[in-house]
């Protein structure tokens, strides 16, 4: 454990990236009972793609990106090197979603320059992250490798959506959403090992995967250059290998004896031991099942179910449940209150995971065809997240006890 300074840099981010989320989810949750048959206004018709732009635009990019801010410096014991660019890169990100959001009301088209803007401003992000970079952390280097892929990949992904690219609109956001895989893996290789009890990871196991990495990243950007199903199947395939990889390093599904370690530690820190395991094996097992559907839709199968359930349960399944389980650990060093593990249930896990279960089951039904109206039911699953996300962030209020010393960081 080191201590540093805390810096407000990634407060605006996290901030705004979980109101954007309840937007966005607000929105969605609408926008499905209307693939039910339940009659909208017409004049709701165009803020259904605003789900689209306030959740990978705005929530998985601001919540990256602020986390990002707040683990990449602590990496290395260091302070954001310019927390003035940081905030213009955040004012950018922001200036990006506005002009989304016009553009999806307006007669002409703003999609060009919101790009530019979100370029810019994960240009300068990425310039960030890289000069921190440049200094060798003392123990698993690796994870270096995961964020300059990562953002590497971002900035790609902008790039590429300036240019009328004839890639699969799936793949399209696989490649938006490998962005935060990546920077998890970052993360959870740098931290994982601490939560579970200094396990080391297996290293060639991860040098595999940071490998695979690799692969996984030009196959999707060759896939955007050149339209191919074979392309589209074998980004998949290797995306699957690579987490799979990373997985073992880690030892997310076990492969080593926790017992000794859990004589030793009782109450608080067996509480967060237990809750870290849980979410993590959950995540990972929600993003296996992602990309396998995913890779299923490649075979050129047009299926709505495929297609949907790939996003959402990469989106909500893994990346939703991984940051549900980091945002506990990042708010201490923000808010200065610490969280009492002790005080958390999983209502909040059990509705996510319902509403997972509820949409697949709904996404089958749609992609049948014509359904009984009872079946208008399987349409609630957002209804149930946002119920799960205001458990969440009860319990989080409820857990938090001030304190008036200054933070340790992982």
């Amino acid at each position: 454990m080191s201590t540093i300074n805390y810096t407000p840099v990634s407060k605006p981010f996290l901030v705004t990236g979980v109101i954007l989320s309840f937007i966005g989810t607000g929105i969605g949750s609408v926008w499905m009972l209307g693939f039910f048959g339940i009659a909208m206004p017409e004049q709701m018709t165009p803020i259904f793609s605003v789900h689209r732009i306030f959740q990978l635009n705005g929530f998985v990019t601001l919540m990256i990106m602020g986390i990002g801010y707040m683990i990449i410096p602590r990496m290395r014991n260091m302070l954001t090197p310019s927390n003035k660019l940081a905030k213009v890169s955040y004012l950018f990100i922001i200036s990006s979603i506005v002009v989304d959001f016009v553009g999806s009301f307006a007669s002409s088209d703003y999609s060009d320059i919101a790009t530019i803007l979100r370029l810019i401003g994960v240009s300068i992000f990425g310039g960030l992250m890289f000069y921190m970079l440049r200094i060798s952390p003392k123990l698993l280097r690796e994870s270096d490798y995961f964020i300059a892929i990562s953002i590497s990949l971002l900035v790609a992904s902008q790039v590429m959506s300036l240019f009328d690219v004839q890639q699969n609109i799936l793949i399209q956001k696989q490649m938006w959403l490998f962005f935060p895989i990546l920077m998890i893996f970052a993360i959870q290789y740098k931290t994982l090992p601490s939560f579970l009890g200094f396990i080391r990871p297996k290293r060639m196991l991860v040098v595999a995967s940071i490998g695979l990495t690799v692969v996984s990243g030009g196959l999707v950007l060759a896939s955007g250059i050149f339209s191919s199903v074979i392309l589209d199947v074998a980004f998949n395939v290797s995306l699957i290998a690579t987490v799979s990889c990373f997985v073992l390093s880690l030892y997310i599904f076990g492969g080593f004896d926790n017992t000794e370690i859990l004589k030793l530690i009782s109450g608080e820190k067996k509480k967060r031991y237990h809750t870290i395991i849980l979410h993590s094996r959950i995540a990972y097992g929600f993003l296996l099942a992602g990309l396998i559907l995913g890779t299923t839709h490649a075979t050129n199968i047009t299926n709505f179910a495929l297609y949907d359930l790939t996003i959402h349960y990469i989106a909500i399944g893994f990346i939703g449940i991984t940051i549900m389980l980091y945002l506990p650990i990042m708010i201490p060093p923000i808010l200065e209150k610490s969280i009492r593990f002790l005080d958390f249930n999983h209502l909040p896990l059990i509705l996510i995971i319902s509403a997972i279960a509820i949409r697949t089951i709904g996404d089958v039904i749609i992609s049948a065809g014509s359904f009984p109206q009872p079946f208008v039911i399987f349409g609630i699953s957002g209804f149930v997240i946002l119920a799960g996300m205001f458990l969440f962030v009860r319990m989080i209020h409820r857990a938090m006890k001030n304190t008036n010393s200054e933070l340790s960081v992982v």
